[in-house]
């Protein structure tokens, strides 16, 4: 009886764990079928410039060691893990192309049979970006990281051999089925997956020449009463020795110029547009560059600069009238405003628009007004006075008030400077969107990872052909004023209401 009992108790256990561990099966296989699948999207590896670090700010807005972490931040949205994220920066050019030397070589050694770019094994497929760390004098570095410099024909023998060693290293990835892709600066001898292109020095100083000739409504402007430009070019060194195909600032001068020169030149050639101090003519060609450029190592020297020029009429008793400063990045404009003010001109940029005044300005910013910018004409000729209450009806010519501020442009988004756009002391800034570049360069990555084509991508342009055809990301200058510096720097993050001085 007993010996039946217990056999009838062990069959119940029994029927029991079954029963459990059928349940445990069920369960099991519940939750793995919901559970999302975790995607490998691969490796990135950044090689940037080093970025010294500063707490000032007059400083531009664009620097590595914020650009970096936006990168970071656009791959993880993508789905990449930041532990398969690294980011490495270089002081030199020549120190960086060893570290990517050490790392290619290292990848290629350790992982001899992985294969980086196939699509079934994406935990392997690995992207490298780079950001050659090209020299950048002080004058070069006012501008942002963000900016692409040219690189001259003749380059020193320490150079040749690190370009030649970056270029080496980055094939040598490519063949072992890595891909690459290139930001700032392209690399002699190289063609990378993908280029992001920085803005240059040409669409740096045409969007400068542009936006002043919106401004200043040249289309409309007669010949009888022209507007008076001058264009500021900073330099490292004195023009007289600047030599474009040796040194990357006089070339990146000379093509500003060309790009500013394409858009100014119709309106100097038909008398709409003159130079106050004389630099520029009817007569100036692309290869005048160095009539408008200066030594500006320090902020006396543009303020001495400005004063040259406005003083070029010989007219001391009087202010010169000048109605635009193409002043290239903002520590070049920040001078240019205090000097204006210490030859006491007045008013803003505000004036030459009267349907905006500052608190319409300050509205906006803040969020509780739209502003109307209907542009307002000048005159075809300029206005005639008597000469004398009793005298005969003979009459001269009268200019604007000679002591009217002018338009002042610049490029960086400095916060320091964002004061003076606000209250029209400086008109405008420019800037690369780095929160948009950061995002594309990710897409760009999670595409190569994934071995799918750049062509998918509606963002990127192509350039070249068979081995030399690469993906070009570009993206257009942002231009930033005080009606709209709210939706382009404060919205964004980039800066906040404090740093516009509200």
């Amino acid at each position: 009886m007993l010996k039946r009992l217990t056999n009838a108790v062990a069959g119940l256990l029994s029927t029991a764990l079954i029963m459990t561990a059928a349940a445990c099966g069920t369960t099991s296989s519940t939750a793995s079928s919901t559970t999302p699948v975790t995607v490998d999207h691969g490796h990135v590896a950044l090689f940037t410039p080093s970025t010294e670090f500063t707490l000032a700010t007059s400083v531009p807005l664009n620097r590595w060691n914020q650009f970096v972490p936006a990168v970071t931040n656009a791959l993880v949205s993508q789905g990449f893990t930041k532990k398969n994220i690294m980011s490495t920066t270089s002081s030199t050019l020549e120190e960086q192309s060893h570290t990517i030397q050490d790392y290619v070589v290292q990848q290629v050694g350790n992982n001899q049979d992985e294969p980086y770019a196939d699509a079934q094994n994406e935990s392997h497929a690995t992207t490298i970006m780079v950001a050659p760390a090209v020299h950048r004098d002080q004058t070069m570095l006012a501008y942002g990281d963000l900016v692409s410099q040219p690189l001259p024909d003749q380059r020193d023998t320490d150079d040749a051999s690190a370009w030649s060693r970056l270029a080496s290293a980055l094939t040598l990835a490519k063949h072992a089925g890595m891909h690459v892709v290139v930001l700032s600066d392209m690399i002699p001898e190289f063609t990378p997956d993908a280029y992001i292109q920085f803005a240059d020095a040409a669409a740096i100083g045409r969007m400068q020449a542009r936006q002043m000739i919106n401004k200043l409504a040249m289309n409309s402007v007669s010949k009888d009463n022209p507007k008076y430009v001058e264009i500021l070019l900073p330099l490292g060194t004195d023009p007289t020795n600047a030599d474009e195909t040796t040194d990357p600032t006089a070339l990146f001068n000379q093509q500003a110029f060309t790009g500013m020169w394409e858009e100014l030149r119709p309106y100097f050639l038909n008398g709409t547009m003159r130079s106050v101090s004389g630099t520029l003519t009817s007569q100036t060609t692309n290869e005048d560059w160095k009539d408008v450029s200066f030594k500006a190592t320090k902020p006396d020297m543009v303020q001495h600069e400005l004063q040259r020029r406005l003083e070029a009429d010989g007219d001391d008793d009087h202010l010169a009238a000048i109605d635009g400063v193409i002043a290239m990045n903002d520590y070049v404009a920040n001078n240019v405003v205090a000097e204006l003010g210490a030859l006491d001109y007045v008013g803003s940029a505000a004036d030459i628009n009267p349907s905006i005044d500052i608190l319409s300005i300050v509205s906006n910013i803040t969020g509780k007004k739209d502003l109307e910018r209907a542009q307002v004409p000048d005159a075809q000729q300029a206005p005639t006075v008597p000469q004398s209450d009793h005298g005969d009806h003979a009459s001269r010519p009268v200019v604007k008030s000679s002591d009217a501020w002018p338009l002042v442009t610049g490029f960086g988004a400095y916060v320091s400077n964002m004061q003076d756009i606000v209250n029209g002391k400086q008109w405008l800034t420019g800037f690369e969107d780095r929160n948009v570049f950061a995002d594309k360069a990710a897409i760009i990555c999670n595409t190569l990872n994934a071995d799918q084509s750049l062509s998918t991508l509606n963002f990127l342009s192509v350039q070249g052909e068979g081995a030399m055809r690469t993906s070009i990301l570009s993206w257009p200058v942002t231009v930033v004023y005080a009606g709209n510096l709210k939706r382009e720097l404060i919205d964004p993050g980039y800066i906040s209401l404090a740093d516009a001085g509200l």
